[in-house]
């Protein structure tokens, strides 16, 4: 999933789970879980595999996370110690894999292997193509705005 999803779903938990510890790991066992729906980057081109278009995409991704934090910041409460633990909860897996993929440092394989056994837990036998994951993705954000706001 983008990281606008998984931050959403972060900012959910954080809203629901005063404890700034729960909601930590809740957010972080919730990226596992949401990565296990099928949501097309399996099917992302062979050329958009490599480290350099990987921290672009990111790069991407975490803009439009930011313009969505600011919007929210206008609508709704996020800055108590709950919502944010739960958001970087949520978003560490991928900031690990992220290393994992720019250093390919042995203590980062581990965690590479864990994540990668819930991205193809059911995308193993069905995956959105690339296109359609993206389509599926917004839609689900969008979803997640609703329960926010």
């Amino acid at each position: 999933m983008f990281l606008t999803v998984h931050g959403a779903i972060g900012i959910i938990i954080g809203q629901h789970i005063k404890s700034p510890v729960l909601a930590f790991l809740a957010g972080f066992i919730s990226h596992y879980l949401s990565d296990i729906i099928p949501h097309g980057d399996t099917n992302a081109p062979e050329k958009w595999k490599n480290p350099i278009h990987i921290a672009t995409a990111a790069f991407i991704d975490s803009i439009i996370l930011l313009v969505f934090l600011l919007y929210l910041g206008t609508k709704v409460n996020i800055l108590n110690l709950a919502t944010v633990s739960a958001f970087f909860g949520s978003l560490l897996p991928d900031f690990l894999q992220g290393f994992y993929f720019l250093s390919n440092k042995k203590i980062f394989r581990r965690h590479q292997s864990f994540h990668n056994f819930f991205h193809f837990l059911i995308a193993e036998k069905f995956e959105w193509k690339f296109n359609q994951g993206i389509i599926f993705q917004l839609i689900i954000f969008i979803i997640l705005i609703t329960f926010i706001i």
